[in-house]
This record gives C-alpha cells, structure tokens and sequence, in this order.
C-alpha cells in the first residue's frame, strides 16, 4: 500500500496551529476555497467532549485533467468525506477518507501531528496511506491521490504561513 509522509514548517505554535487553523471553519474555507480553488469545503459534524474533538468533513477538490483511463473509472468529479479524531492528550488527529467514487475500492487514512520547533515554530507531520483495489488502473489512481495530496499540502502551507503572519497568530 503506498504512502505519504508530508513535512511542513508553520510559523506558529501548537496550540494555535490546532485551535486557529487546522480547526478554525473560516481559515479553511479561506484556504480551500478561495486559495486552493476547491469547488466546496464544509464542516458536517463537529463534537468536542474533555478528551477528544471529532468531525466530519465533506471535500469537493479540484480534479484537473485526468488520465482518459482514470477519467472513464471516477468520472469528472470527485469529493470524500473525512472523519477525523483529534486526541487532546496525545495532540494527533487521526483521519480516514470516504470517498464518492469507488468507496468499496478505495482505503485514504491517516494521521498527523506537530513537533515543537521552537516558540512560534512547529513542524507539521502528517502520514497518508492510499490503496486503491482496481484492477488495471488502481495504481495510477494513488499516484494521483498521493501527487494532489503533496500539492494541495505545500501550497496550504504557504497560504498558512501567510494568514498566521497577517492575522498576528
């Protein structure tokens, strides 16, 4: 099964990381919407108690041009469902991905976290899994899973860096 394991710097500490973006509703519509261009990004579910936040996400990314093979076995739009737990003791948000196309076929799941880099300064780690169970062109699938993934995380990147400078974070 391949995987991703994707490492940023976020000028910013971890708290604040998790509080004011990765849970924050107005910084991620800002970033997948209007930054990255997603068609639609929206909160479902969202439920906190003392010892963990969980929530639903419903992600409609931008597909791009596809191979014609790839094209033909998802069609030309896709979107998923993550669910996510975040683990206020251990701080990692644990995800698994539903997508809407080939869901029976498909397994997306992951974890990330930050390691302390210094006061305003955290490395975000996130580690991704991918199998798709489709015969012929399962594997040019991940590949495309994994590539959008990269991309859409180093460019996210960016974008935080600059919201968490112009917004004092």
């Amino acid at each position: 099964m391949p995987s991703v394991t994707l490492r940023h710097e976020i000028e910013t500490d971890e708290d604040t990381y998790w509080q004011k973006i990765v849970f924050d509703e107005g910084f991620n519509t800002k970033m997948y919407v209007d930054h990255l261009k997603f068609p639609g990004w929206k909160v479902l579910d969202q439920k906190e108690d003392d010892a963990k936040l969980t929530r639903r996400v419903q992600v409609d990314p931008e597909v791009g041009n596809l191979p014609g093979a790839v094209k033909k076995v998802i069609g030309d739009r896709l979107s998923y469902v993550e669910e996510g737990t975040f683990d206020k003791k251990t701080k990692r948000y644990s995800f698994k991905v539903q997508p809407s196309a080939l869901a029976d076929k498909t397994r997306v799941a992951g974890e990330m976290w930050v390691e302390k880099l210094g006061d305003k300064k955290v490395a975000r780690v996130c580690k991704i899994d991918v199998e798709v169970k489709v015969f012929m062109v399962g594997s040019m699938v991940e590949e495309r899973i994994l590539s959008d993934l990269k991309s859409s995380y180093d460019k996210g990147t960016s974008f935080t860096n600059d919201y968490i400078k112009q917004n004092g974070l």
